[in-house]
């Protein structure tokens, strides 16, 4: 298989031996975005920048993982300009602010209720992140690349030899197979993917059965095997993520 400049990082997380490879592509692409925000770059100081992460905010857990990067001026850079903005929003939305009426309790809310335009601005705010949008954007690249180099019979032998996916970008790669999937590897996907996901959280299975057995001191002689991470690793074949990855700050890069 011809190696090309977007194919590298799929092939590097179908390589890794990773749980999931896209937790491995996600984790990266996280890393990345945390570092383009308020890394040694000084993203956050271009005016164009600040103006969208004004615009964008952030959400809980990654303004934790900003915290937690060491760059506490950077930060109060940041949060210093959307602060301003936001209460320049915030003292229009109260303006016109009025309590909902009182609803019975068996009254259900209807259409003609109307918006309320506070809760709307205040919801809108808090589904909104620059981290997030940063992230959204390249995995959406690296999705669109593995089911192009699933035209290549040698790719396929590596996703079928892989550890399968988390449940999360499971249900992503199924979401996105009906537009996205080669029209000749449909029947593979079908046959492969849904079988590869069952085997492998049967072997995740195992492992947390083996775990459990481990910590019996009638088994102190019974091997390891490969359960003495299951843990963190049956948490990851839930939800996505690295549960046991250390904090990311400042410096770092590339935790793998």
């Amino acid at each position: 298989m011809r190696e090309k400049l977007d194919t590298i990082p799929i092939n590097d997380a179908f390589d890794s031996g990773d749980e999931c490879p896209f937790c491995y592509l996600q984790r990266d692409a996280e890393q990345r975005a945390v570092k383009y925000t308020i890394g040694p770059g000084a993203s956050y100081m271009e005016p164009e920048i600040r103006a969208i992460t004004d615009r964008e905010g952030f959400c809980r857990h990654h303004l934790k993982l900003m915290y937690e990067y060491k760059n506490a001026l950077g930060c109060a850079l940041i949060l210093q300009t959307y602060y301003t903005g936001l209460l320049m929003e915030l003292e229009e939305k109260l303006d016109d602010y009025q309590l909902p009426p009182k609803k019975g309790f068996f009254r259900k809310r209807t259409a003609e209720q109307g918006e309320n335009p506070l809760l709307t601005w205040m919801q809108e705010k808090q589904g909104s992140c620059f981290v997030c949008h940063q992230m959204e954007e390249n995995m959406q690249r690296y999705f669109d690349t593995f089911f192009a180099m699933l035209k290549d019979g040698e790719f396929r032998e590596k996703v079928e030899n892989s550890k399968g996916f988390c449940m999360h970008h499971f249900r992503l790669l199924l979401e996105q197979s009906g537009d996205s999937l080669p029209n000749s590897q449909r029947e593979w996907f079908r046959e492969k993917i849904p079988a590869l996901m069952q085997e492998n959280l049967l072997r995740m299975k195992a492992d947390l059965d083996r775990f459990v057995m481990k910590n019996d001191y009638r088994n102190a002689a019974l091997p390891w095997e490969n359960a003495m991470d299951a843990v963190p690793r049956g948490m990851q074949k839930l939800q996505g993520g690295h549960p046991a990855d250390p904090v990311f700050r400042n410096g770092d890069y590339g935790l793998k």
